[in-house]
């Protein structure tokens, strides 16, 4: 009977199959009763079909061989149906994949753990957690495997519950302790930002390992705050426990010394690679390095690694990043320069993309549409991610037409650059057009993401337009943006810059959650709208929630005492400072030493600038303007002489304080100089301030034609308050012609502060001209225009 049943089966079955299935596997040799010969050729087939199931290209064909294998009877064999679920996954027919599995599934766990790995590696990761419940619901027992891959998958779909509730199983089964577990355990918590569960399970696994190691220290990669030195601190446990540091571990490492900037232990990272000969050529490596030296400000020990490189783009690629990061935009240009001429390094979009960030920050409008036809020639299609660098490079360069044009070419559209397009309308003050632009976004069901709304209060923030930003304010909340806390913040920001400081307290109080940049943004609208005392009061309340503060809020807080005229206030928070180790900070030191020159404590001022270790120009700023405000005008030019001989560039800020250091020392010469200077030598648009000091310079030591004509030949539009200030020196010293040519170009220029018709009618007292005198007086009564009284708010020192 068995050998009737052999004959019908390789016959009749046989010959069916090959009638539909075009893959035939080579005949098969005559069975003997005996079933020894026949045992071997069942193998000999399966190990075939194995074989050709994992040769498989398409899912056509793997239907066909799977078709074959049902028909030879196989269809219930674990081999081939572990196999065949694999393949099935693998090529993305998960129906097909569930179907095998139903026919081979039993209670043998390693089976159970091999479908788990395929659909894992198949991104099935939803697949792989159905299969981990429905083998607790039949009651087999887990093992390591099981639940590593059960926790990778939950990692990769970033579900923290479905995490801890295999954690829970891996302590009821004792495999916490599994190094295997543990890296699984380690790589969930740290992924979600849960560091300090990850250092719990990293210190319960027994038998640490470079895999545990390793999980530790990647974790760390992706933190950027100072817990994140605690990597270092692994690293040398590895090192002590004669683990040997892996290209994973020493990319993991350079990653957070480039969050921390933490230039020593980088550099310390990269000569252990160069001593145990790790990473050589290697491009991950190499690039990991760029980065980090870039991220630290190092540039020319990543153009040294670029120099010697194999000539890697993802190299080159860190390199234009960390320069783009550090608005280094001009060196972003020569460097994609010197990649293509000297390196011959073939660029990608993300070389692309950075060089026109670049192009964006220095309106090289010309340069990047030599870059767009570059990319037309080469028939380089233009990606989302170019098309939108492009798009944002033109909107920045006024070129709003063409990048308006490149955006409606886009065959294909997200919120990234319909954002960029917004933007562009906004930045260019066509809020309209941006209006529109938001509404066809909607109408093409591309939902506006916070981005967009984060986009539209920052510009009309900018542009001061209260109305627009009260509709993005509702339109927020329509949408369900406003429980966003950067929203929240943006909105907050929003009313305080436009100094609807009413809105701004009560989009304040409805904060359920406030973070420091919530504080921050209300104590801004309250100084700008004048009320240092509710700043003060924010600040002290602040502290009582726990809520350290930045350099910035300090500032603020500074700024509020000073306006406030308390010097004891300055004192305390200068107190706050030292014991909170900030006293190095250049930003919470600048606003001091300007706050102390005010107060007359230029003493205080001098000691935070020279305790300073990184003085920035902001800091040097600060003390020549310290300087200037207590009459020390040859400390000034000292001060600006050093900074010429240090190469350190100074801006308009500068030269204001310079220039009105010259005037009131009376150093013509000097004066007229050093603004020569601002356009010759440091290419600074001279600004109406700096045109006043010189006007004050000349007028002060007596050159008033002299200035009469610098104010006419100057390109300002609007020119009279430096006319003011030549006229109150024509009174001082009775030039009362020049003044009567001065005061009617004034006049003709429309109404005027009622300081100014005090002027001029005292210049016409001074020429004896008393009706036009008084009749100027009588009209500016008249209009109710007032003088306001002089004050002080300054405290006793």
């Amino acid at each position: 009977m068995l050998a009737m049943l052999l004959r019908h089966f390789s016959g009749k079955a046989g010959s069916m199959l090959d009638k539909i299935v075009v893959l035939k596997l080579p005949k098969r040799p005559s069975r003997s009763i005996g079933g020894t010969t026949l045992g071997s050729s069942k193998i000999c087939d399966i190990e075939k079909f194995a074989l050709l199931i994992q040769s498989c290209a398409d899912i056509w064909s793997l239907k066909k061989l799977h078709a074959r294998v049902l028909a030879h009877g196989f269809g219930c064999g674990v081999t081939l149906g572990s196999k065949l679920l694999g393949s099935y996954a693998h090529l993305g027919a998960l129906s097909d994949s569930r179907f095998v599995f139903q026919r081979i599934v039993n209670d043998d766990l390693s089976l159970w753990n091999s479908a788990m790995v395929d659909y894992f590696r198949a991104g099935y990761l939803e697949e792989v957690i159905v299969l981990y419940r429905r083998l607790k619901l039949h009651q087999i027992c887990l093992d390591g495997k099981t639940i590593t891959f059960g926790l990778k998958s939950c990692t990769g779909l970033r579900n923290l519950f479905l995490g801890e509730g295999l954690h829970v199983d891996s302590l009821k089964l004792a495999l916490n302790t599994h190094k295997f577990v543990g890296s699984s355990l380690i790589g969930l918590y740290s992924k979600l930002g849960k560091m300090d569960d990850s250092q719990k399970v990293f210190q319960e696994i027994l038998d640490k390992d470079i895999v545990a190691y390793t999980s530790m220290v990647s974790g760390y990669s992706d933190v950027v705050d100072s817990t994140a030195w605690n990597a270092f601190g692994i690293a040398s446990d590895m090192i002590k426990n004669k683990l040997e540091v892996n290209r994973v571990t020493l990319v993991s490492l350079l990653q957070v010394a480039g969050n921390l900037e933490a230039f020593r232990e980088g550099k310390s990272v990269h000569g252990y690679s160069i001593r145990r000969g790790i990473g050589v050529s290697d491009d991950v490596l190499e690039t990991s390095l760029v980065d980090m030296y870039a991220r630290c400000g190092a540039y020319q020990l990543a153009s040294a690694l670029l120099k010697n490189s194999k000539g890697y783009a993802a190299s080159w690629n860190a390199m234009l990043s960390g320069l783009t990061r550090s608005r280094e935009s001009w060196d972003v240009v020569q460097y994609f320069s010197v990649m293509l001429l000297d390196h011959k390094v073939a660029p990608d979009s993300v070389t692309f993309a950075n060089v026109l960030s670049a192009c964006a920050e220095l309106c090289y409008s010309g340069y990047a549409a030599s870059i767009h036809a570059y990319l037309i020639r080469r028939t380089i299609p233009l990606d989302l991610v170019l098309a939108t660098a492009l798009i944002e490079v033109y909107s920045k360069c006024k070129r709003v037409v063409r990048s308006s044009h490149l955006f409606d070419q886009l065959k294909a559209k997200d919120a990234v650059s319909y954002n960029a397009m917004l933007y562009g309308y906004l930045q260019n003050g066509m809020a309209d057009e941006g209006t529109t632009l938001l509404n066809q976004m909607m109408k093409e069901c591309i939902a506006p993401n916070s981005a967009t709304v984060l986009c539209l209060l920052a510009a009309f923030a900018d542009q001061r337009d209260l109305v627009r930003g009260r509709w993005i304010h509702g339109f927020a909340i329509t949408h369900g943006f406003s429980s966003d806390m950067d929203i929240a913040n943006q909105i907050l920001h929003m009313y305080s810059i436009c100094k609807d400081v009413v809105a701004a307290k009560i989009v304040f109080d409805s904060l359920e959650k406030r973070n420091l940049v919530s504080w921050t943004a209300m104590m801004k609208g309250f100084l700008s709208s004048g009320q240092g005392d509710e700043v003060v009061r924010l600040y002290r309340l602040m502290q009582q929630h726990g809520e350290k503060p930045d350099s910035i809020t300090l500032t603020y807080a500074v700024q509020a005492v000073s306006q406030l005229g308390h010097l004891k206030g300055v004192k305390q928070i200068h107190c706050f400072v030292y014991h909170a180790f900030m006293e190095k900070d250049a930003i919470t030191a600048n606003s001091m030493i300007t706050a102390y020159a005010k107060f007359g404590r230029l003493d205080l001022s001098e000691a935070l600038f020279y305790n300073l270790e990184h003085k920035n120009l902001d800091s040097r700023n600060a003390i020549i303007s310290a300087y200037g405000m207590q009459g020390y005008y040859i400390k000034v030019l000292e001060m600006f002489k050093k900074m010429e001989e240090e190469a350190i560039k100074p801006d308009e800020l500068t030269f204001s304080s310079v220039l009105s250091a010259c005037s009131h020392a009376g150093l013509v010469k000097e004066g007229l100089s050093i603004f020569q200077s601002m356009t010759s030598v440091y290419s600074v648009d001279p600004q109406e301030e700096h045109y006043g000091c010189i006007v004050d310079l000349l007028g002060r030591a007596g050159y008033l034609e002299e200035a009469y004509k610098f104010i006419k030949l100057s390109m300002l539009t609007d020119k009279s308050s430096i006319y003011r200030a030549l006229l109150s020196a024509c009174r001082t010293y009775g030039n009362t012609l020049l003044g009567h040519i001065i005061s009617k170009e004034i006049l003709e220029n429309g109404p005027q502060n009622p300081g100014t018709y005090a002027l001029i009618s005292d210049v016409y007292a001074q020429e004896g001209q008393w009706s036009e005198s008084a009749n100027l007086r009588a009209s500016t009564n008249g209009s109710g225009l007032k003088k306001l009284p002089g004050s002080s708010l300054m405290e006793s020192l």
